[in-house]
């Protein structure tokens, strides 16, 4: 299943500032965010339309920059052992992973539409657990790039929530911003069918 989301920026901001989508994957810190879409600069009425998977996908990472090739997180197949070494499990919408052999593999990170949305380290006998969750977040101007992680310093009013559960679409409409002692916040505005 997918969510198509549209968002328009409606606001007066003339440094038209990025806005960043992300999710709380992390089980133990909600400040180890990733930024998984960033929208750039997006100009006074234009929509930037993408679409959202509703399922995960996982990649194992080494100390050089190496990556397997990314597997699809099938809930129904689980526990799973991969090819790796690697057992997957998971309760209720915690996914949880755990080193069974030694091997290459020092980290893991978790994909919605191929893009890094969590990481965590992998150590034998050590289990490391992510968030499986259909809530996201959206800020605008976080100073972060997609893939790396936002400050919690850089989070701001502008923050809002949104679900994408049974949602087949989504419209995101920024407004405020606007020049002058008048000035009102970035805002979200969101409605979905």
């Amino acid at each position: 299943m997918q969510t198509d989301i549209c968002f328009r920026n409606l606001s007066l901001n003339t440094h038209l500032p990025s806005v960043t989508i992300f999710q709380h994957n992390h089980l133990d810190e909600e400040t180890r965010c990733i930024a998984w879409k960033v929208i750039p600069y997006c100009q006074f009425r234009w929509r930037h339309p993408f679409r959202v998977e509703t399922s995960y996908s996982y990649r194992l990472c080494d100390n050089h920059g190496n990556y397997s090739v990314a597997r699809n997180v099938s809930l129904e197949k689980l526990p799973h052992h991969d090819e790796h070494g690697l057992l997957i499990t998971q309760d209720s919408n915690i996914l949880s992973a755990m080193k069974t052999t030694d091997n290459k593999y020092t980290g893991i990170q978790l994909l919605k539409n191929n893009r890094v949305i969590a990481n965590n380290a992998l150590s034998n006998g050590f289990q490391t657990s992510f968030l499986l969750s259909d809530k996201f977040f959206i800020a605008a101007d976080l100073r972060t790039s997609q893939g790396n992680l936002i400050h919690p310093i850089n989070m701001n009013v502008s923050l809002t929530s949104f679900d994408i559960h049974d949602n087949t679409s989504i419209d995101i409409t920024m407004t405020g911003g606007q020049p002058g002692a008048e000035s009102s916040p970035l805002t979200f505005q969101i409605s979905s069918t």
